[in-house]
C-alpha cells in the first residue's frame, strides 16, 4: 500500500485567531478535541508515514506555532528527508523564529483573508504585521505563498487583497473559497455564488497577469461553473477532488482523515497499515462519490469529480451530494 505524497498535520487545536470562515472540525464539534499528540509520537508518525511513500509534511492546526515543539518537529521531518511547509496565520512569526527556521527550506503559507476587513475577519488587528512578513521572508530568502480565504465579506476588496502580499514580497498566491465548516457553519451568509466565484478568477487573474505571477484557486470546484476557462492563464483552479489521493491529514489526537475539512475520523494512525481496507478511506480513493447531478455530465472524470466532496458532506450530509455553491441556486429556486 502506497499513501498519498503529502501529509497535512494537524498539530494542535488552539489558535489565536478567531476566523469566521474556520472550516476547523472541532470548532463545530468540541468532542473531537482529545488530548494532543506528544513531540515522539509525531516523530513515530514521521518515521512510519515514509514508509509508505509520504514524501511532504506541511504543518498546520490550529495555529501550529502555538507548540513549543514546531521547530524540533520540522528539524526532525526536514532531516527525515521531507520536503516542509507550514501554514500560519502570522500572528507570532517574527525575524527571531522565520530566522530559526531558514535552515530547513520551508514554504511557508501566511493567511491573508482581507485587508480593510481583516479585524472583522480574524477577531485580530494584525493585517500590516502581516503584510511585513512577506517582506522579511523575502530578505531571509524563505519562499512565501499569500493564502487567501475569499468570502462576501472580502471579494470586494480582492484586488487589493491579492496585489498588496504580492507587493510585500509573497512569491504566490493561494485562492481558497469559502466553504461552510467547522466555525463556518455559523456563518454560511459569506457562502459565495456561483458569479462571485467567477469574479474571483477574473480579478486574480487580473492582478497576476499584471504582476506576471502565477496563482492557484485550491479547494476544487465543480468545472461546469467556470464560465470562461480558457481564458486563465496565470491562475490555475483545481477542479478535482485530492483527498485521500494527492494527500490525506492526521489531526492534533493522531486521527487519520481523508481532508482537512472532514468531521470524519477514519483509523487512529497506529492503524494505518490497514487503511487499504477501509471502507470509507476507499470511497475517495475509487471516487464512489459523484453526485448524482454530475452522473451525466460531459466534464465527468475529464475536467472534474464534482467539487469539494468533504464540504458537501458537511453541508448537505454525505459524501456524494452535491458542492456547495450550487447551494443559493436551489434556494433561488
Amino acid at each position: 500500500m502506497m499513501l498519498p505524497s503529502v501529509l497535512v498535520v494537524e498539530l494542535t487545536y488552539r489558535c489565536n485567531h478567531k476566523c469566521l470562515f474556520c472550516y476547523c472540525p472541532w470548532e463545530n464539534e468540541p468532542s473531537l478535541k482529545e488530548a494532543e499528540l506528544s513531540t515522539d509520537e509525531w516523530k513515530k508518525i514521521f518515521d512510519k508515514v515514509k514508509q509508505y511513500g509520504v514524501k511532504q509534511i506541511t504543518f498546520s492546526g490550529g495555529e501550529a506555532i502555538l507548540r513549543d515543539d514546531l521547530l524540533d518537529l520540522i528539524s526532525y521531518a526536514h532531516n527525515a528527508g521531507f520536503s516542509v511547509g507550514l501554514i500560519s496565520n502570522g500572528k507570532n512569526l517574527n525575524r527571531e523564529f522565520l530566522s530559526k527556521l531558514r535552515p530547513y527550506n520551508v514554504l511557508l503559507s501566511i493567511s491573508v483573508p482581507g485587508i480593510e476587513s481583516f479585524h472583522k475577519t480574524t477577531g485580530v488587528d494584525n493585517v500590516e504585521n502581516v503584510l511585513a512578513l512577506f517582506d522579511l521572508c523575502k530578505e531571509l530568502g524563505i519562499k512565501t505563498v499569500a493564502n487567501i480565504a475569499v468570502t462576501k465579506n472580502n471579494i470586494k476588496e480582492l484586488f487589493e487583497n491579492i496585489a498588496l502580499p504580492l507587493v510585500s514580497g509573497a512569491s504566490y498566491i493561494l485562492l481558497n473559497r469559502f466553504l461552510p465548516g467547522g466555525r463556518g457553519l455559523e456563518n454560511k451568509q459569506y457562502l459565495l455564488s456561483i458569479d462571485e466565484i467567477n469574479e474571483m478568477f477574473d480579478v486574480a487573474e487580473e492582478v497576476l497577469s499584471r504582476a506576471g505571477l502565477y496563482g492557484h484557486v485550491g479547494t476544487e470546484l465543480p468545472y461546469c461553473i467556470i464560465k470562461n476557462p480558457e481564458k486563465y492563464k496565470y491562475l490555475q483552479i483545481s477542479s478535482f477532488c485530492s483527498a485521500a489521493k494527492g494527500f490525506f491529514v492526521i489531526d492534533p489526537s493522531g486521527y487519520v482523515k481523508v481532508c482537512n475539512h472532514s468531521p470524519t475520523r477514519v483509523c487512529f494512525w497506529t492503524e494505518i497499515d490497514g487503511l487499504g481496507q477501509n471502507e470509507y478511506w476507499n470511497r475517495f480513493v475509487t471516487k464512489d462519490y459523484i453526485p448524482l447531478m454530475c452522473k451525466n455530465s460531459e466534464y465527468l472524470d475529464v475536467k472534474c469529480d464534482g467539487g469539494c466532496r468533504e464540504a458537501a458532506h458537511v453541508y448537505f450530509g454525505d459524501i456524494a451530494d452535491m458542492d456547495p455553491c450550487f447551494d443559493n441556486i436551489i434556494k433561488e429556486k
